[in-house]
């Protein structure tokens, strides 16, 4: 069942393979983190309380989030089309993270050293972790709610994910004592290989959302990205192969990488999470077995 997943360094590794005859598991079955993983979850949230008519894809996100420069809208959020620079390989962040794991920063901190970087023109995809706080506060302003809570609410709940959570302030500590935090809404959920490949069959193939909301969704920009990538885009918190036709998103941060992927209309899937000081990419291991697989049920 997992002949294929061929994953290198020192990880140990958690998968689930969802197929026509199941759910296939191995490895660690609690919830570990997921970090970029979060961005489907994040960007899911957004578009289903855009169908409820709480906010849209065109609404200016300064015009609730101050630290939000002018012009920005959720869409380009979304999309990584802002053009707003990053913070995660700033010197100041890495230094803070590796002295006080455990004491996240805020927005405003985050902020702060992300926006004096250079902006970019919006509409090219340039991938802003920055961007997802700023849309994590943004729905939380919206809602009124702590963004840990609409998620369950709107995300995890719906999709029959009980094993999966965006942590409440101190909950998210690791064994190491590393908050997931850090990550915010960028990366900061907790989640188990099986609740990620039932999220993401709910996601393609089940009515979690609209036809519209998942025609949003899937509508890509190009990215630069190298094998085992063929025709990558990225659209609304999705990284998408167009000549494989695999919807998925992969994420990395301290101690864990993580991989989910589909193949829709195949009802085959694949999530992997690994306990790694090596940082092992889950991703292309991931998508060379949905690919192999997509080909072979092809001949």
């Amino acid at each position: 069942m997992f002949d294929g997943l061929d994953v290198d360094g020192d990880a140990d590794i958690a998968v689930a393979v969802l197929d026509s005859r199941g759910l296939h598991t191995t490895g660690v079955k609690a919830a570990q983190p997921v970090f970029s993983v979060t961005k489907m979850f994040v960007a899911t949230a957004a578009l289903r309380l855009i169908e409820s008519g709480r906010l849209a894809l065109d609404d200016e996100v300064s015009r609730r989030v101050p630290q939000a420069p002018s012009g920005i809208t959720v869409r380009h959020l979304l999309g990584h089309t802002s053009g707003l620079p990053d913070y995660a390989s700033a010197p100041a962040y890495l230094d803070a993270v590796a002295a006080r794991p455990a004491q996240p920063w805020s927005l405003e901190q985050i902020a702060s050293i992300a926006l004096v970087g250079d902006r970019s023109a919006p509409g090219r995809f340039r991938y802003c972790n920055l961007g997802y706080w700023l849309l994590g506060a943004f729905i939380e302003e919206v809602t009124a709610t702590p963004l840990e809570r609409t998620l369950a609410e709107v995300v995890f709940e719906p999709a029959g994910m009980a094993s999966t959570s965006y942590p409440a302030p101190g909950a998210g500590l690791t064994e190491t004592g590393y908050d997931t935090r850090w990550a915010g809404p960028a990366g900061a959920a907790w989640a188990t290989p099986a609740d990620l490949v039932r999220f993401l069959t709910e996601l393609l193939e089940r009515p979690l959302l609209s036809v519209p909301s998942l025609a949003a969704m899937t509508t890509v920009t190009p990215v630069a990205a190298g094998p085992p990538w063929r025709e990558p885009g990225y659209g609304l918190g999705l990284m998408i192969d167009g000549w494989h036709h695999t919807f998925g998103h992969g994420g990395s941060g301290p101690g864990y990488s993580s991989a989910a992927f589909v193949v829709p209309g195949l009802g085959r899937s694949v999530a992997m999470i690994a306990r790694s000081s090596a940082g092992a990419d889950l991703s292309a291991p991931a998508l060379r077995f949905l690919q192999t697989d997509h080909r072979a049920a092809g001949q």
